[in-house]
């Protein structure tokens, strides 16, 4: 909440208490009844001033002359702030905020992006089309008002800010992808992430390549320079451009039905402990599997006769559709028989 609405709050809890006040003072001095000492208060904030119920006593005349003096300001300034923000939007915007924050509060294993620059953007765009849940932090107004403008949940504010991670749930998220301009700022913020939630998934930039080990050392797991990146695909355009056209058509086109997918093998999955010659991978789903993660070992191409075993992460490139059902059979999920 920002210091105007705080004023405009403050204001109006004491405009109600000086109502209250006033009128129990009224209740008390002049003995009046509830109502009439409500009416003649509110009358006399507002300046009405009717003149049917009026105070008798000196006590009471100095309680009125006191709400002249304290509520018409009040009131004055509580009304005009009010009219001013509905004529602006700032209450509407305020009302927004609540409907975000609410959303952004029940988040469960989502993805939280800090910044959304050139780099940042693009991580949207990605997480938009794969339907992933996510939020982002960003104090850029102009790209707070792109992101308002596709509907993506976001906190305005300070990444590095304590109070902002919190917000965004980083402790209840699955991973968080830092692309903030500054290598000092993303190292701090990949340190503050592994201090919320030490299992969380860390992706973040690094703007020069002499700082990929410091923001490693700090945390991240991956650890990516878009200068370096570029450099690199550039010189591999030159030197073997038909293999860089087709990994970016993989990647990249939406046309094509092909995507590359990360399989968890569960321990009841039916293709656990069996040979790849004899899991049906390419017969049954069309996927060729590009490379088993195991622990912290990496099977380029694996053998035929390489045996796929629990928790194993198998990442393979198929059609859409097949890798749907793939994944399922890794989860251990039954599949339909095929039809005939």
């Amino acid at each position: 909440m920002t210091s105007s609405y705080k004023a405009i709050l403050i204001a109006l809890v004491a405009l109600i208490a000086v109502i209250l006040g006033g009128s129990f003072a009224f209740m008390k001095l002049e003995g009046f009844s509830f109502m009439d000492a409500i009416w003649l208060t509110v009358i006399t904030i507002t300046t009405v001033g009717f003149g049917d119920v009026v105070p008798k006593s000196p006590a009471g005349r100095a309680i009125a002359l006191l709400l002249v003096v304290s509520g018409v300001w009040l009131f004055t300034y509580v009304l005009s702030n009010i009219f001013s923000g509905l004529v602006e939007g700032q209450l509407v915007d305020l009302w927004g905020k609540r409907k975000m924050l609410n959303k952004i509060n029940t988040l469960k294993n989502h993805i939280v992006v800090c910044g959304a620059g050139r780099v940042g953007h693009e991580v949207v765009l990605e997480l938009l089309n794969y339907n992933t849940p996510f939020v982002v932090i960003e104090k850029d107004e102009s790209r707070l008002e792109e992101l308002r403008e596709m509907g993506v949940l976001f906190l305005a504010g300070d990444a590095t800010e304590d109070k902002l991670m919190e917000l965004a749930r980083v402790e209840h998220a699955q991973g968080i992808i830092v692309t903030l301009p500054d290598d000092a700022s993303n190292l701090f913020v990949t340190i503050s992430a592994k201090n919320f939630n030490p299992g969380i998934r860390i992706i973040t930039r690094a703007n020069r390549p002499e700082n990929i080990k410091k923001i490693s050392r700090a945390g991240a797991d991956t650890v990516i320079c878009p200068s370096a990146m570029a450099g690199n695909r550039m010189a591999l355009s030159a030197i073997k451009p038909a293999s860089v056209a087709y990994v970016q058509t993989l990647v990249e086109t939406r046309e094509i039905n092909l995507e590359l997918e990360e399989l968890i093998l569960a321990e009841n999955s039916a293709l656990a402990n069996l040979p790849l010659k004899d899991s049906g991978l390419r017969e049954r789903f069309n996927a060729l599997l590009l490379a088993i993660k195991r622990d912290e070992e990496t099977l380029v191409n694996p053998r035929p006769d390489e045996m796929l075993l629990p928790w194993d992460i198998l990442i393979v490139c198929g059609p859409a559709e097949k890798l749907a059902e793939l994944e399922k059979l890794a989860a251990g999920k039954t599949l339909r028989p095929a039809t005939t």
